[in-house]
């Protein structure tokens, strides 16, 4: 849709695909958040394909340092369209992931595993090669603050509900 409003209308568009974010004031239904919930609480966390997945996790202050250099940008030197990925430009195992959160918890967490789920892959990862050129994005922090971030955030907020 985006090539054919841009050659017919001469509309510019960006599409921007955001991969697997999270942070403080994250969605709910999202592993980062579901795990340190139940981590918290003591309940069993749901570990997909027996951990055996991997996810380019991307920090939400990355997100937004990356969405002001796109909105900045002269929209006039821009192509008709473009779809950029932003992510961290590398994955992280659902091993790593969940003992990350352990670390920053301080505390295990009580694992359940379970068969992949209809529709979900294995792995994901964002290609930034052109949103690097194009707009010297470079996303900066790495899965261990962003996590030790986020559960300061989540003990902090749910400790003031």
């Amino acid at each position: 849709m985006a090539y054919s409003y841009g050659h017919l209308y001469d509309f510019k568009t960006t599409g921007l695909r955001f991969f697997t974010v999270y942070g403080a004031w994250g969605r709910p239904d999202m592993a980062y958040y579901l795990f340190t919930d139940a981590i918290s609480n003591n309940h069993p966390i749901k570990v997909f394909n027996n951990g055996q997945m991997e996810r380019d996790f991307t920090y939400i202050d990355d997100i937004i340092n990356c969405l002001t250099k796109v909105i900045e940008k002269n929209i006039d030197s821009r192509e008709h369209y473009k779809i950029y990925n932003i992510g961290n430009n590398k994955t992280v195992s659902l091993h790593d992931f969940i003992n990350t959160i352990e670390i920053a918890m301080d505390k295990k967490a009580i694992k359940k595993m379970y068969p992949m789920q209809k529709g979900d892959v294995s792995r994901t990862f964002a290609d930034i090669t052109e949103l690097t050129k194009d707009y010297k994005y470079s996303p900066s922090t790495d899965i261990k603050s962003g996590i030790e971030n986020f559960v300061n955030w989540f003990m902090n907020y749910n400790k003031n509900k």
